[in-house]
């Protein structure tokens, strides 16, 4: 990843920083050259998908953006369920193929109990889950929401289907038992959700 040249014609071009890909891809809102300790610097201010900073140049960098996912996709990928909206809102293959317990299948989809929707973490989530540097670029606010909350509703129906098990087998205790290995906060929204009916029930 090559750095490029800075000057007044990058404004309005999307950028990333090679030294913090985290900050996602961003559009050069201004550049102003200036000094600083007698050195010539350009004063770069972007809009990064996880908001807004301000680099000197040097010893800040910008490079153009790697090319990630795209949603469109041959009749093959679509075939394969391999689409990036199909990613957005799978569940782990860690917690979809897992063998162990019903015990154990609790305690791993604990972890996606943990997850959050607030617009911060939704972001951080569809990073994730797509290796987009900037899921904005393919999804809107909405989009990524929704495919949360089918994220959601997956893993809902697994948790469901592993209380149910161990309530078979283990009796009506061994759900408390078993919850015992996750965090306070997962444990609450695991018994929430348990709690709740299902859309399954509802339709029938």
């Amino acid at each position: 990843m090559s750095d490029i040249e800075i000057n007044p014609e990058l404004v309005g071009r999307r950028v990333c920083n090679p030294v913090r890909p985290e900050w996602g891809d961003g559009t050069v809102l201004r550049v102003q050259a200036m000094s600083v300790d007698g050195r010539p610097v350009q004063r770069v201010s972007v809009q990064f998908a996880t908001g807004h900073r301000t680099l000197l140049i040097p010893p800040g960098r910008l490079a153009d953006p790697e090319p990630g996912p795209q949603r469109d996709a041959g009749w093959l990928d679509r075939v394969g369920k391999q689409t990036v909206d199909d990613r957005l809102a799978a569940l782990p293959e860690s917690v979809r193929e897992f063998l162990g317990t019903s015990a154990q299948r609790i305690v791993v989809l604990s972890r996606l109990y943990e997850l959050s929707d607030d617009p911060a973490a939704l972001l951080r989530w569809a990073r994730s889950q797509s290796g987009a540097a900037d899921p904005l670029s393919l999804w809107t606010r909405d989009e990524i929401r929704a495919s949360f909350q089918e994220f959601c509703r997956r893993r809902d129906a697994l948790l469901r289907e592993a209380a149910t098990a161990l309530r078979g087998t283990g009796g009506p205790t061994a759900l408390a038992e078993a919850l015992d290995d996750v965090s306070g906060e997962a444990r609450d929204r695991i018994l929430a959700t348990l709690q709740r009916r299902s859309p399954a029930d509802d339709e029938t």
